[in-house]
Formats: C-alpha cells, sequence, structure tokens
C-alpha cells in the first residue's frame, strides 16, 4: 500500500483508523490491525474531492471531517451501513489558509459536545465551528504570551472539554478552558 505525503490520523470508536493520504488526495480507512476496508475521494474542488487535504477526525456517530486546505473548506463525510462506502455529507468555507507553505498544514478535531475545532497555522490562531459548519469563535494572534501562537499546529479536546493546540512556532504545547 503506497502513500504519498500522509499527514493526519483518527480512529473511530470502533478502532478503525483512517488516515489522510495528502499527496493521494484521498482518506484511508483500515481496521484496527491495518488491513485495508477503503478509501475515498479524488483531486479536484468538488463535493468528495480535494486539494491538499490534512486534517481528520471522525465524531461518535461516524462522520469524518477533513481539512481540505487548498480549496479553503471543512467537508464531512457519512459512511454506508457497512462502514465501505462514504458519502459527502456537507461542506463549509473557511476564511483561513492562505498560504500554501509546508507549515500551514491544518488539523482538526471533534469534541462529544459537536464543535469542530480547526488549527489556522498561518493564522496564529484556532477557529471552532458546530457540527453542521457555523461558525461559533476564533481565537489566537501572533505573539508569544499566554493567547498567542508562534505557529497553531495540531488541536485536541480532553474529556473535561479543555482544547489542547501544539504550538510550533513558540516549541510549546497549550491548554485553553473554552467560555460556556
Amino acid at each position: 500500500f503506497a502513500f504519498w505525503g500522509p499527514r493526519g490520523i483518527a480512529v473511530d470508536s470502533d478502532g478503525n483508523v483512517y488516515v489522510s493520504d495528502t499527496g493521494n488526495k484521498r482518506i484511508v480507512k483500515f481496521n484496527s490491525n491495518g488491513s485495508f476496508i477503503t478509501e475515498f475521494g479524488q483531486t479536484g474542488m468538488g463535493a468528495g474531492e480535494f486539494d491538499e487535504q490534512v486534517g481528520v477526525a471522525v465524531d461518535d456517530e461516524g462522520i469524518v471531517y477533513v481539512t481540505d486546505t487548498w480549496n479553503q473548506r471543512i467537508q464531512t463525510f457519512i459512511p454506508n451501513d457497512d462502514g465501505t462506502v462514504y458519502f459527502s455529507l456537507n461542506q463549509w468555507d473557511v476564511s483561513a489558509w492562505y498560504g500554501q507553505s509546508l507549515d500551514n498544514k491544518p488539523f482538526l478535531t471533534v469534541d462529544n459536545q459537536g464543535s469542530v475545532f480547526v488549527a489556522d497555522p498561518e493564522g496564529y490562531r484556532v477557529l471552532q465551528f458546530s457540527s453542521e459548519g457555523e461558525f461559533i469563535r476564533t481565537w489566537g494572534d501572533y505573539g508569544f504570551d499566554s493567547q498567542s501562537f508562534g505557529l497553531a499546529a495540531a488541536v485536541a479536546v480532553d474529556a473535561e472539554g479543555h482544547v489542547w493546540v501544539t504550538d510550533a512556532g513558540n516549541d510549546r504545547v497549550m491548554r485553553f478552558m473554552l467560555p460556556e
């Protein structure tokens, strides 16, 4: 099995592993033993098509979220009953990811409350959306203090709802507690 520039990785509640195979413009799904299950995506700008997909996350319902960087959007996909075919569910534009540098690779995560958190590396911020794509908030700016980033890279949410962000530009990991 040949990857070309794999970036994001996610594991669903059943232990299936999803890999964002960026260079091949696809998401690849394996079972927990590493056996191939399926793949979806291709090059392009339409629904289900990618141009530099990087981040991948899976929610509790099995919906897959993908940052489609150079198309400046997030796409979601829903599986058929046996999880072997994925259909485009939704997509929304993201006002971010303008540069095509090697550092501008946005990762995302989904919490159990229906929020999608995504890094905007060269925008020095994190964006929060609802699972349907409604903008909720953003935070961050360029800097070195406890509310700023040098390069927001990966993002994760813990069981208590804290948002964790790797700040690659300032060589640190940061934890945020969001307002209700």
